[in-house]
């Protein structure tokens, strides 16, 4: 019986019929390699070459471990401060600079230059110096801290002479100088225990307090304090730990003088916002703070790129909310209307 399939089909096998295949079919089976490079032409392979070029003005490296900070005076611009794990602070100027590298440098390297000489070596610290600043509005002293929990303090106007020093954590972690001229030569820092700390610097001629003296100590952060930052009429103080907390110190009275306080009664910040607050929460913890120039938010960075914004009351030197700050909250308040809350914190 002639067969019902075209000549060039063969017959599909049945439902019972087990699909085979011919040996003679079979072929090697290569596992693939996804590091094996693919066949390319050579010239394909060639490295592009990159061309660099020094346009500096000048070099210092007598630094003879990790810089881990540098800090420029607010006046003259051309003297500089550096930190680093050798435990010590330099201080040099970049004017007169060193006469600039040729832009085809690297390409053809000419003699090496000098670095730069320093002006002022510093010590005293016992550990790694991870923070220096230049107080405000003049740079009148230069303040260091490290790991040895130890902050000094030296005099710019007398050939930055040792003036004082205060140790009250183990380790620091940053330094904030007040911006605002109305609370000149104040800074602030953040320890590994968590606390925060505001120091102003009294000239050695001061008879009361010479040197350092303790203005405010605040312990809310149940964790490192790992960043803060004055709000720009120096009147608010805000911070961030590693246990995702923000906090905003009222630390001269102004919010208070305008009648302004914190939610929270047993709280020292006139803002405190913890991961308690789920819309706060940051897994792994907050690590950056930044106030905008307005005074009116502030924003905090953290763990797996989070930022949380978080509003704040502006408030002038004088203790007097500013123009577009809630003095209506604080008028509200006098009239028992209820404390200034901040609004809700936003994600990003």
């Amino acid at each position: 019986m002639a067969s019902s399939h075209p000549p060039d089909e063969a017959p599909e096998a049945s439902e019972d019929e087990e699909a085979m295949l011919d040996p003679n079919e079979a072929a090697e089976e290569i596992p693939s390699d996804s590091d094996q490079y693919m066949e390319s032409d050579p010239e394909d392979l060639q490295e592009e070459e990159i061309q660099l070029q020094n346009d500096s003005i000048a070099h210092f490296d007598k630094h003879t471990d990790s810089v881990f900070c540098i800090a420029q005076h607010p006046l003259n611009s051309s003297i500089v401060a550096t930190g680093a794990g050798d435990d010590t602070t330099y201080i040099f100027s970049t004017s007169p600079p060193s006469t600039p590298l040729p832009t085809s440098y690297e390409s053809h390297p000419s003699p090496s230059r000098a670095s730069l000489e320093p002006l002022v070596k510093l010590t005293g610290h016992t550990d790694s110096i991870n923070a220096l600043v230049y107080t405000l509005p003049n740079g009148d002293y230069l303040l260091s801290a490290g790991l040895d929990g130890r902050l000094r303090t030296y005099s710019t106007t007398n050939n930055y002479s040792f003036l004082a020093e205060a140790q009250e954590v183990e380790e620091i972690n940053w330094l904030a100088p007040n911006p605002h001229p109305s609370h000149p030569n104040t800074i602030a820092l953040g320890a590994s225990n968590g606390s925060v700390w505001v120091y102003t610097i009294s000239p050695p001629t001061d008879p009361t307090c010479p040197g350092l003296q303790v203005l405010q100590a605040y312990y809310l952060h149940t964790a490192s304090c790992t960043a803060g930052a004055w709000t720009p009429d120096g009147t608010l103080l805000c911070t961030v730990s590693e246990d995702s907390s923000f906090y905003a110190y009222d630390v001269f009275g102004s919010a208070a003088a305008a009648g302004i306080t914190s939610a929270s009664r047993s709280s020292q910040a006139i803002v405190g916002l913890t991961a308690e607050d789920q819309r706060f929460a940051v897994e792994g913890g907050l690590y950056s703070v930044a106030v905008a120039p307005t005074g009116a938010f502030a924003a905090a960075g953290g763990a797996g790129g989070m930022i949380r914004v978080v509003g704040l009351p502006r408030l002038g030197a004088g203790g007097a909310p500013t123009n577009g700050s809630p003095a209506s909250a604080a008028q509200r308040q006098r009239r028992g209307g209820g404390p200034w809350r901040p609004q809700a914190a936003r994600a990003v």
